[in-house]
């Protein structure tokens, strides 16, 4: 073994363990800022392209559709887990315990309710030709299966939203208004007309995503605190 051989050996195993997770955490910022913005325009679409009114269950079959939901799970929720890995790096020691668990709770919320994204990409568009009626229907008309996963995966999205929000907003490690609009983001989805492509049901969902990508950009300003 040669003299510079044996140099990048032993300045390799000098390297910092945690090199490679900080790298993990920065890319997360970016990640957030690229599924902020995915989430922005998906909704976008949602309201201003997608024919819901014109069309009712068949604009589930549109290319509109397909593109605005596709984007939303494939470029928003599939990388959102991560996003939010990199915006919480940064602030989790001044987080604390209860930004660590509230952490834990919007992670697991966020894995459920991509499940319930490709739902919308891949179920959907299937019920509206076979059983146009159930989409066009209430809520009771769907299969009780369906309203129970519904039911746990979006509350418990929301809630961890909400608490991850607020712990960003006691660490102050960000803008105050970002992690704000992020908590309030989720009442707007909420309680406001859910009809969609209606600009009531997709303008707490872009609040999401401005927030999300809001806080993307300031933790790549900000060092991790990630060892």
């Amino acid at each position: 073994m040669t003299t510079t051989q044996q140099q990048r050996i032993e300045g390799s195993s000098e390297a910092p363990p945690s090199d490679g997770l900080s790298r993990f955490v920065r890319a997360g910022a970016w990640v957030a800022i690229v599924a902020g913005l995915a989430l922005v325009v998906s909704f976008l679409m949602e309201w201003l392209v997608v024919p819901h009114e014109r069309l009712g269950s068949e604009a589930f079959l549109t290319s509109a559709y397909l593109v605005s939901s596709g984007l939303r799970l494939l470029v928003g929720f599939v990388l959102l887990p991560w996003a939010l890995i990199g915006i919480y790096g940064p602030q989790s020691r001044a987080a604390g315990t209860f930004g660590l668990w509230a952490f834990v709770v919007v992670f697991l919320g966020t894995v459920l309710a991509a499940g319930d994204i490709w739902a919308e990409v891949f179920v959907w568009p299937t019920l509206a030709q076979v059983a146009p009626s159930m989409m066009s229907g209430s809520a009771t008309d769907m299969s009780s299966y369906l309203i129970v996963g519904l039911n746990v995966s979006f509350p418990l999205f929301g809630i961890g939203l909400i608490l991850f929000g607020v712990a960003t907003f006691i660490a102050g490690v960000y803008p105050r208004w970002a992690s704000a609009l992020l908590v309030i983001s989720i009442p707007v989805t909420m309680f406001l007309d859910p009809t969609p492509g209606t600009f009531q049901e997709s303008i707490g969902q872009i609040m999401l995503g401005t927030a999300v990508a809001a806080l993307g950009w300031y933790a790549l300003r900000t060092p991790t605190s990630i060892k």
